[in-house]
Order: structure tokens, then C-alpha cells, then sequence
């Protein structure tokens, strides 16, 4: 795995959810790889995936999906990132990070986190 290849599968999965389109978000991934969200819902495997995907596409849009900063060692990729969706709730705002395993030229796993609280100056 090369930093590039690494960096366009990422981009091609995020740039998926902001378009919608299902075949670019599943494509980068392997078929055994493990998604688990900054808010705990987890995903194993190709199938599971495709589920939410169409699930999630029912119930909301992603509005943007900004990668703020991207790092690369060996088979491991972290970004930060803005989120920003609706849905049947509303609109939610997120800032997070990702680490990206990748097995041969797929991503085998993604783990999500999140800030829960707005940034601060703690000593203000």
C-alpha cells in the first residue's frame, strides 16, 4: 500500500457518502472489513455495509465530509474530519477522527471517533 493509493480510497469512500452513491463508497472496501462509528454502530463485512448504506440513504444525506489532515504508515492511514448530515432529526455537525487499516489494495477496517464537546481555550 502506497500513501496515494491509501489517500484515494479514503477519498473515493468519503466523496461516496457526499454524492450518494453506493457502488463509490463500497467499492474501496474488502469484502471482510469492519466498520465501527464514532457513536458505536458496528459493521462486519461487505453485506452488513451494503445494508446500512441503503439504510442510512433512506433516513438522511451527507452534506459534507471534510478531511482536515491525513497521515500514512505502512498499512494505516488517520485522518481528521468535519461532518456535516440531515436527517429525519435535523442537521448534526461533527468533528472527528478515523483510523483506516488497509489489506492489499482495499481498506479493511475504518474505526471512527468524535469530539463530543465544542473545542475550548481551557485556561479562558
Amino acid at each position: 500500500m502506497t500513501k496515494k493509493l491509501a489517500r484515494q480510497l479514503i477519498e473515493d469512500y468519503v466523496k461516496g457518502w457526499e454524492q450518494a452513491d453506493s457502488s463509490r463508497i463500497l467499492k474501496p472496501l474488502s469484502d471482510n472489513c469492519l466498520i465501527i462509528e464514532s457513536h458505536g454502530p458496528t459493521y462486519n463485512g461487505l453485506e452488513q455495509v451494503k445494508h446500512w448504506v441503503k439504510e442510512w440513504h433512506q433516513e438522511g444525506r451527507v452534506d459534507k465530509w471534510e478531511i482536515n489532515s491525513f497521515c500514512f504508515v505502512k498499512n494505516t492511514a488517520f485522518f481528521e474530519w468535519s461532518f456535516t448530515c440531515t436527517t429525519k432529526g435535523g442537521t448534526d455537525s461533527i468533528e472527528g477522527a478515523s483510523v483506516v487499516k488497509f489489506k492489499g489494495s482495499k481498506i479493511s477496517g475504518i474505526h471512527e471517533y468524535r469530539m463530543t464537546e465544542e473545542a475550548f481555550d481551557y485556561y479562558k
